[in-house]
């Protein structure tokens, strides 16, 4: 592989690129830079163009395995040269490319789908509780605001690397009143215990894959936030493309490296660094697609519908 792509690569794992929004765009656009480097298919062989390029691009669709999103683009780009090539066309760089654009195009349409939809969830005087980063959670968040919205927002810091920063800092520019809180005061807050000006109304957060059995993969954390929404009866929003949507239904948890919970781990002590959990489906008031708000025990019915490739 080139320079470009271990940078890409290496970004992706090390989080320098983060979120999965983030890193489907950055993926994309490595595959379709990888295709034009190749030398072109009628100089190398039809099959030796194929090979090296799934090689690379595997590597960058897996570079987080728990982007599903980013699996999916390829899965649609190998169906689109499978066919070229049955076609004779020898143009493997133009399907690359056509595929990808049309595949970033759905991204961003869906995404403006869901915001459009989500932020007439939030009401006014509620509080709203936030987790991680999301893209799409912090563009409705703000959208709510510019339509003239009037709420405030307690977004966690998600440890360990405070990615829930991101989402204050970024709301506070868009003038909403938000309040930053450890990861521990979640359930307190979501609790009737914390008093009715602090208690959450509800709950938003984003999903790096959505399986088949309409569970949730998340940031660390939202297992425990969305256990507390049920136990108290708070709705808690999943925002979600379907393209995130995981049909093999079966994702190795990530764990991340020691050094991000405890710079110098005192000998004897042991980190277990998990970057995901999973939010079983009967915690979940609905999540917001850009085929509307669903339950999850409808994703797969939904995806069977309107992205029956994903299947193939």
């Amino acid at each position: 592989m080139n320079k470009t792509i271990n940078k890409l690569i290496k970004d992706i794992k090390s989080l320098r690129i983060q979120g999965a929004h983030a890193v489907v765009k950055a993926v994309l656009q490595g595959m379709k830079y990888h295709s034009r480097v190749i030398p072109r298919p009628r100089d190398l062989d039809k099959k030796k163009w194929l090979k090296e390029f799934y090689q690379v691009a595997d590597k960058l669709a897996f570079a987080r395995p728990t982007e599903p999103s980013a699996q999916n683009a390829l899965k649609l780009v190998r169906q689109q040269l499978e066919l070229a090539d049955r076609a004779g066309s020898e143009n493997f760089v133009g399907v690359v490319n056509d595929t990808l654009n049309f595949y970033e195009e759905l991204i961003d349409s869906n995404r403006a789908k869901i915001k459009n939809i989500g932020y007439k969830l939030v009401k006014n005087n509620q509080n709203i509780l936030t987790h991680c980063h999301s893209s799409t959670v912090e563009s409705i968040l703000i959208t709510a605001k510019q339509k003239g919205k009037k709420f405030q927002v307690f977004a966690d810091e998600t440890r360990p690397l405070f990615q829930g920063r991101i989402t204050a800092r970024n709301l506070a520019k868009a003038k909403i009143k938000v309040t930053q809180i450890p990861d521990s005061a979640s359930g307190f807050l979501i609790s009737e215990y914390s008093g009715k000006d602090l208690m959450i109304d509800q709950i938003f957060i984003g999903a790096d894959a959505i399986l088949p059995n309409g569970s949730v993969l998340n940031k660390i954390g939202s297992y425990d936030i969305a256990a507390s929404a049920y136990l108290n009866k708070v709705p808690l929003y999943i925002f979600g493309n379907l393209l995130k949507y995981d049909t093999d239904g079966i994702i190795e948890i990530e764990t991340r490296s020691d050094k991000e919970v405890w710079p110098k781990v005192p000998k004897g002590v042991k980190i277990l660094n998990f970057a995901f959990d999973v939010v079983p489906p009967k915690f979940i008031t609905g999540i917001v697609t850009e085929f509307g708000i669903i339950k999850p025990k409808d994703v797969k019915k939904i995806i069977k519908n309107n992205y029956s490739w994903m299947q193939v």
